[in-house]
């Protein structure tokens, strides 16, 4: 009878052992897309260092967040065309001979090329393991499995940084960069030899005139947003830019909406559900780069400490992002209504936390800041076991591919734009002079009032709609199984 069960409520029904094999290769896919960005990340400048092109540092990083933002949501509905293994098999190979091509390759233009492809690679799989989660599993069971990728993103970031640094302080930069290729090859590995690949039946149309829209739209605005801190927000080329940008999103809205197989199905946004799950989800990530970039700054520029203990301040952080996701998301698959208090969690401990850093001064402890980043590391436990899970449960099945790949667009979407508001947010105090203590400690002050808010804002639309569509949903799930009983 249980198996009966199992059988009914899982998408893609698996044995334990196969189930177990795939969930593992999914973890090693989410390691690997970690590790790949923090060892790039660490190694950006060695990189460049080795083909004397140190002025291209701003224009390798967009590269890597431009291939992802385009693929991501592309990811998601070509993973309806060509099968869920697919999805994670064929970009999965194209990326680990990218990546090792980039180890061996020392020129220029061919590594910024390799960068692209090995970022839009990533960015057709990395919604896949969160899709092939919820569709093995029970939908109990789902949020501990959340958990366990959040954890694997956790424990990438930090291998992947402290051991990209050991060698290549040895001489040992190839094997640096191409590090990252070895659990994805476990995860093509694990998924390809015991995974069906489902995918839709009959013959599925190819939205090219979408995917055109989407890549123009995503290009003009984030390249817009990234060069114009630096060049001016008047400057002729950014003004063209969010002009051709925005002309190409109304492009794509109406090329979508005439579409029998639209890239981006608009009824995804007629779910009000789905979609304030979506604007939940960008409040709860905003705050990531106020505390990346504007932490290390406050902490060695205003309270004058030493470079080895700002590198320190996110230890207990990545120690928490380790542990509590496993142990979070199997509370919130015990209740319904425990998703709601999940995101509570998520939102108001990543708000709290900015707006305490929001005071710091010269004379502020360091303390603070490890308790501070600690708290955000437990709403990012929270934030990872229970959006994408909710998400899922407000879509249908021939949405669940797209619609999940949108939850993880919508977060690195939240980053591009927090960036972009957060260099705003600081400029505009630090303009007069970018040496000043005291105008630095209001910028980056300024930086964790924004982040703070935010994260606030989300805060209220939780308590005010998530909460009631999620109590909404237990009393649906409680009338169905009494019905069933």
């Amino acid at each position: 009878m249980s198996n009966e069960r199992t059988q009914q409520t899982v998408a893609i029904p698996l044995s334990k052992s196969k189930r177990n094999l795939v969930q593992i290769g999914c973890i090693c896919m989410m390691l690997s897309v970690s590790m790949y960005g923090l060892v790039f990340s660490t190694l950006t400048a060695p990189i460049l260092e080795s083909v004397n092109a140190m002025g291209y540092v701003g224009l390798f990083s967009i590269f890597a967040a431009l291939g992802v933002s385009i693929m991501t949501p592309i990811g998601g509905k070509l993973g309806d065309i060509i099968g869920r293994r697919n999805i994670v098999v064929i970009p999965g190979i194209l990326c680990v001979i990218c990546g090792i091509a980039f180890a061996f390759v020392r020129s220029l233009v061919p590594l910024m090329v390799l960068r692209l492809l090995i970022s839009l690679t990533q960015g057709a799989f990395t919604a896949a393991p969160f899709i092939i989660v919820g569709l093995i599993n029970e939908k109990k069971d789902v949020p501990k499995a959340m958990g366990m990728l959040a954890a694997a993103v956790a424990v990438g970031g930090f291998v992947g940084s402290i051991v990209a640094g050991i060698l290549t302080d040895m001489n040992m930069l190839t094997v640096a960069i191409i590090m990252p290729a070895v659990p994805l090859i476990l995860g093509i590995v694990f998924i390809g030899l015991n995974m069906p690949n489902q995918k839709r039946e009959g013959k599925v149309k190819i939205d090219v005139p979408g995917i055109i829209a989407l890549v123009v739209t995503l290009c003009a605005i984030l390249l817009s947003l990234n060069f114009g801190s630096s060049i001016g927000w008047l400057h002729p080329v950014i003004i063209g830019g969010f002009v051709l940008g925005i002309a190409a999103l109304f492009a794509l809205i109406k090329i979508e909406a005439k579409a029998d197989e639209p890239i981006i199905p608009l009824s995804l946004f007629k779910n009000k559900n789905y979609t304030i799950l979506l604007v939940v989800g960008f409040a709860g990530y905003f705050y990531q780069n106020a505390m990346n970039v504007y932490g290390p700054i406050a902490a060695m520029q205003v309270m004058g400490k030493s470079a080895s203990i700002t590198g320190a301040l996110q230890m207990p952080r990545t120690i928490l992002t380790i542990v509590v996701p496993i142990i979070a998301g199997t509370w919130v698959g015990k209740k319904t209504s425990n998703m709601w208090k999940a995101m509570v969690l998520a939102t108001a401990l990543a708000g709290i936390p900015m707006i305490v850093l929001g005071f710091t001064s010269t004379t502020t402890p360091i303390m603070l800041y490890f308790v501070a980043l600690a708290v955000t590391g437990i709403a990012e436990s929270f934030r990872s076991v229970s959006i994408t899970p909710a998400a899922q449960s407000m879509l249908s099945p021939e949405e669940m591919g797209v619609g999940t790949s949108f939850v993880n667009f919508f977060n690195s979407l939240s980053g591009t734009i927090g960036a972009t508001v957060f260099a705003v947010a600081y400029n505009m105090n630090t303009a007069a002079d970018p040496t000043n203590v005291e105008l630095i400690q209001k910028g980056v002050n300024s930086v964790y009032w924004v982040a703070g808010i935010v994260g606030i804002i989300g805060l209220v639309i939780v308590i005010l709609f998530v909460r009631p569509q999620m109590s909404d949903k237990k009393e649906q799930i409680e009338t169905t199984e009494e019905k069933c009983a």
